[in-house]
């Protein structure tokens, strides 16, 4: 045997299909000479094949034995296949809701940590355009109000002139008064069209 045969041959993965009979005659012959020059691979044979005798002993698979049971030839190719595809487990409601939770909750520990850690550089800019916010806010609402302090104080004021008069010249002021809020109105508007 070669004994500079490194422990991570690239055939080592070809013992198991070995043992279960799925190589074909001319592979098998390649392999079983190259068992001959690579210790890796020999041990690994050695060591499956008494994997597979304490399962026969475990298993009780004699001759005449009524426990034995005849596995398929391509048994470890289906079990295999079925161990990398079956999400039997996975699509459960109970555990899609257990992930769903589980993913909840460390996305929470995640932004408590990272609020945590980061301090200003998360929440600085956030609270900035919060207090911007409530600026502009606040800015308009004061001129709202201004407003209608403003139209209180000159209706307060025309009032009682307005209906200090007969009825039909009350409403002619009031018409009035209304022409002329429309007319400032439009002059305003086409104040900032001319700009």
């Amino acid at each position: 045997m070669n004994p500079k045969a490194g422990a991570n041959c690239p055939r080592a993965e070809s013992v198991a299909a070995y043992l279960d009979g799925e190589m074909d005659a001319p592979p098998a012959a390649l392999f079983e000479s190259h068992v001959r020059e690579c210790s890796s691979c020999a041990g690994a044979l050695r060591e499956q094949r008494r994997l597979l005798c304490l399962l026969d002993n475990a298993f009780g698979e004699r001759a005449g034995d009524a426990r034995s049971v005849d596995l398929p030839a391509d048994f470890a190719r289906v079990v295999t296949a079925h161990a990398r595809t079956d999400m039997g487990g996975v699509r459960s409601r109970a555990e899609r809701a257990f992930s769903v939770k589980l993913s909840l909750a460390l996305a929470a520990l995640t932004a408590l940590l990272l609020g945590a850690s980061a301090g200003d550089a998360v929440l600085g800019p956030a609270a900035a355009l919060a207090r911007s916010a409530a600026s502009v806010a606040g800015m308009f609402g004061h001129a709202l109000l201004d407003a209608v302090a403003a139209a209180v104080v000159i209706l307060r004021a025309l009032g009682g002139r307005l209906v200090a008069g007969p009825p039909p010249v009350a409403a002619l002021y009031c018409l009035l008064f209304a022409g002329a809020s429309l007319l400032l109105l439009r002059l305003i508007k086409g104040y900032h069209r001319a700009r």
